[in-house]
């Protein structure tokens, strides 16, 4: 039981993947493969763009992001009827497709541009990984090129350490 003050979670809403649509005057419901009542669909494809076809109620092609992100994924059945309701784009159909083509390809081109731009942020960053990679060496090498001279030093005078001398090995 929720706390006084504090709601549950709304609950989660299930049902179909596809929208409610307006049946076509007239037309009467198709029957798929498997037997059931068919759901109308509105394709968004550029050659068939807004023209509404039956499709099998059983065939979710087409999750929501919840429903793939916890995993209700149901595997596609065998029927896959599709009849086509409209057959010819309607002409504001066509005048809008024609009007989204140029900003489709101004989309296109920031996209290709975006990747192109992010490529060379990537090459940039590598090239400054391996050059401070490079000097993280450099200088490595530096300290233990000091310590080896120190190491020497010591064993050519084996008392400087007795007297508190320390062999001076700096450049």
């Amino acid at each position: 039981m929720p706390r006084r003050g504090k709601s549950k979670k709304p609950p989660v809403r299930v049902g179909d993947a596809f929208v409610c649509l307006p049946l076509p005057s007239g037309v009467p419901v198709s029957m798929c493969f498997c037997g059931d009542p068919c759901k109308v669909d509105v394709s968004v494809e550029e050659d068939t763009y807004r023209q509404r076809y039956w499709m099998c109620a059983n065939y979710a092609f087409d999750p929501t992001p919840r429903q793939i992100r916890i995993g209700l994924l149901t595997p596609p059945p065998l029927c896959d009827f599709e009849q086509w309701i409209d057959t010819e784009i309607k002409e504001e159909d066509k005048r809008y497709m024609e009007m989204c083509k140029p900003w489709e390809a101004e989309r296109l081109e920031m996209v290709e541009k975006r990747c192109h731009e992010e490529a060379v942020e990537k090459e940039r960053q590598e090239e400054q990984q391996r050059r401070l990679a490079a000097e993280r060496r450099e200088e490595r090498e530096r300290t233990f090129e000091r310590v080896r001279r120190a190491k020497a030093a010591m064993e050519e005078n084996p008392d400087a350490l007795r007297k508190g001398k320390w062999p001076r090995c700096t450049q």
